[in-house]
């Protein structure tokens, strides 16, 4: 009798543990699996015991752990003292209560709340490091067993680096909001809704852009979008104003689709989807013009530059001459921390001129020094306040 309730309470035990160790595997798992996804071949993957790489090794230890679960579940319900009906029934629930506890309510739990999922990936990896061999073992079957059942697919060349930044670049789009791809409001290139015809086409020519913002006054105040292809027929001289009298280049200024800084790219590129428009005006949150953003802006994201027939090829945001770097003050604090090898990333700073300002706490005089991270910073072109181009130089 005591043999058998120790069989029982050890049966138990085994199961409670299992469920609780596979559900910490589960809720690191998602993190690693994520991880994964995101260096996409760019850093060598973490792995278990040098061999296994870490979320394939999370991965069949979860499974192994809900096998020894359901073994000691079944241990610590006795089944074979039972009638069969009912240790089937009490087996299939502790088994049910066992998946839920061991993958389901985690994996909720790491998709609601990601930084817990984050947290408990080192724990994890430290909990497999003495199984490293078994590992190895478990998932050699695990990849023979695939092999046999999957579905045999056309042989294709791995991920080039195109196609690698393409797919992150997709990533991405949640995550990036407008204002840190918008062209900014001093580079906006808009007329006012005064402005004559031959001004109003002069910029056309000059900017070679085919929509230009409208404004009344102050680019605060955008009246519409004038479309190049709609001014034609005013051109031409077929055009009539709304009146029936002269037309008017103003007439034809179309309404203006506005969004916050804060919206993200996924999000205006689906709107741009719906809609006819394919320019927006960013506002802050006073309701003061940022900048605008473009379709053009969303795709460079994902493809990289698009160049046409009159774009000019611009110099590189960033440069290397010998130990330095030159930098252009508008380039991206990411684009910055992947060039030095260093994160200067902050959560309120997108450019490498605001990061200038944030430092110094006042405008920036040209050839100003400071020392940033390990960088001598040389403030090299200040253009009516604004920080046009900075050198990065590692200090020795």
């Amino acid at each position: 009798m005591l043999g058998s309730t120790a069989l029982l309470l050890s049966g138990a035990l085994v199961a409670l543990g299992a469920a609780l160790w596979a559900g910490l595997l589960a809720l690191a798992e998602e993190a690693a699996v994520g991880e994964a996804l995101h260096t996409l071949g760019d850093a060598p993957p973490q792995t278990v015991g040098g061999r296994v790489p870490l979320h394939r090794a999370l991965h069949v230890s979860r499974l192994a752990l809900l096998v020894l679960g359901a073994v000691g579940a079944s241990r610590a319900l006795g089944w074979w003292q039972q009638p069969w009906e009912r240790s089937l029934l009490e087996l299939a629930a502790a088994v049910g209560l066992l998946f839920v506890v061991g993958d389901a309510l985690p994996r909720s739990i790491a998709r609601l709340a990601p930084e817990l999922s984050t947290a408990a990936l080192p724990l994890a990896r430290r909990t497999l490091v003495p199984f490293g061999p078994l590992l190895w073992l478990l998932a050699w079957v695990d990849r023979g067993l695939h092999a046999l059942v999957a579905i045999p697919r056309p042989l294709q060349p791995d991920l080039g680096a195109a196609q690698r930044d393409m797919l992150l670049g997709v990533f991405t789009l949640a995550d990036t909001t407008v204002d840190e791809v918008m062209t900014p409001r001093l580079d906006m290139v808009a007329v006012d809704v005064s402005a004559t015809r031959e001004e109003l086409l002069d910029t056309l020519r000059q900017s070679q852009h085919t929509r230009l913002p409208a404004y009344d006054g102050t680019p605060d105040n955008i009246a519409g979008v004038v479309y190049a292809k709609d001014l034609v027929p005013f051109v031409m001289g077929l055009g009539e104003g709304r009146d029936g009298g002269a037309a008017r280049w103003q007439d034809l200024v179309r309404p203006a689709l506005f969004v916050p800084e804060t919206k993200t790219l996924d999000s205006q590129l689906r709107e741009f989807q719906r809609g006819p428009a394919h320019l927006a005006i960013v506002v802050d949150e006073f309701g003061g013009t940022s900048g605008l953003i473009t379709l053009e802006d969303i795709l460079e994201e994902i493809v990289g530059e698009i160049r046409d027939e009159h774009d000019v090829e611009a110099p590189a945001a960033i440069r290397r001459d010998g130990s330095r770097f030159v930098v252009d003050g508008r380039a991206s604090l990411n684009d910055l921390s992947q060039a030095l090898g260093r994160s200067f990333e902050h959560p309120d700073i997108s450019t490498v001129g605001g990061l200038i300002y944030s430092v110094l706490g006042r405008v920036p005089r040209a050839g100003e020094e400071l020392v940033l991270d390990g960088f001598r910073v040389v403030v090299e072109r200040v253009d009516r306040r604004r920080v046009t181009r900075v050198s990065f130089e590692p200090q020795p």
